[in-house]
Parts: C-alpha cells; structure tokens; sequence
C-alpha cells in the first residue's frame, strides 16, 4: 500500500496543477490501497489556511481517498474543526486534538478549549 505525501492531495485537488493528471493516474491506479500520515495532514491543513480554503473539507476529501496512519479520523476532524470554527492555529489544533485532554503547555488556547494543562496549576 503507498504512501501518499502532500504533492499528490494538492495536485488531485487543483486541476491546473502541473501534476494534476499524474496524481490522478495515481489515484485510479491506487485507489483504495492510499494511505498518509498526520504530518501530511498538518502540511495541508497549514496550505489550506494559507490559501483561505475550508480545512475541514480538506480532511474529509483526504480521507475519502486514503486510510490515514498513526492517528484517527476522528482526531484528524476534531483538529480541522477547531482552525475552521475556534481560530486555533494549525500545530495547536493537532495538539489539541492528540492530548486526550491533558497537556503539558504554556499556550493558553488549551485552557479555552477546556483541556487541562498538565503542570499549570
């Protein structure tokens, strides 16, 4: 099963993408044996950010097209959500979405979503 980095997502996503018909080759000859890992979502949740699209669109599209390694859907979607509807940033959101709630951190953008912080008190 290959493993599918942030090239592949951009290019299948943008159709005057220069790779835009080699990712889609890939895809048909794949499809349904793609995976990646949570460092390729990172890497496009911070592109998306950057280019004023929906985050959470983007996992749900990445995640219709690959199983995602070492983390679940569920924390991938909980990350999205809080950079779209709570203005966390992009590594803090991840954070947050991965601490089952309890960090250790100085950022006080945990203590607002409510997971405590480990040391803190």
């Amino acid at each position: 099963m290959p493993y599918a980095d942030t090239d592949f997502f951009i290019a299948i996503s943008n159709p005057e993408d220069r790779l835009n018909r080699w990712a889609i080759k890939a895809l048909e000859r794949y499809k349904g044996n793609i995976h990646t890992s949570i460092l390729t979502l990172v890497e496009l949740a911070l592109v998306s950010v950057r280019r004023g699209v929906p985050v959470e669109s983007m996992v749900a599209s990445l995640l219709s097209i690959a199983e995602l390694s070492g983390s679940s859907k569920q924390s991938a979607l909980a990350a999205a959500h809080l950079i779209d509807h709570e203005s966390v940033g992009v590594f803090d959101a991840f954070h947050a979405s991965l601490c089952e709630g309890e960090i250790i951190s100085s950022d006080h953008v945990y203590g607002r979503l409510g997971i405590k912080q480990a040391g803190m008190d």
